[in-house]
């Protein structure tokens, strides 16, 4: 189910300060310093946390994503909904209003 919240327009994410990460073969190896829980990003996630570089909302991701791999719309939002509402869980990504 979507988290209604993910979807707002004014809601943005951005990586936490708290997450130091490292590429490793091509994945993402993230630490959450704060919780000390440690994550492997497989390739689609990394590409995800690339994109974090910056605030993005969920549109933005979306279509950078699209862009990038052979995804419909309604798949990529379900699905970096989910992975957001994870990484916002493992405070490794906040979310923000802006």
């Amino acid at each position: 189910m979507t988290d209604l919240k993910h979807n707002s327009p004014l809601t943005k994410f951005r990586r936490c300060p708290n997450a130091v990460f490292t590429e490793l073969d091509g994945q993402t190896a993230l630490f959450q310093s704060e919780t000390c829980d440690y994550l492997v990003l497989n390739k689609t996630g990394s590409a995800i946390w690339e994109l974090l570089d910056t605030k993005k909302s969920l549109k933005e991701l979306c279509k950078q994503l699209i862009d990038k791999y052979e995804i419909d719309l309604e798949t990529c939002t379900r699905e970096i909904t989910e992975w957001m509402k994870t990484a916002v869980e493992k405070k490794v990504v906040l979310r923000v209003t802006s």
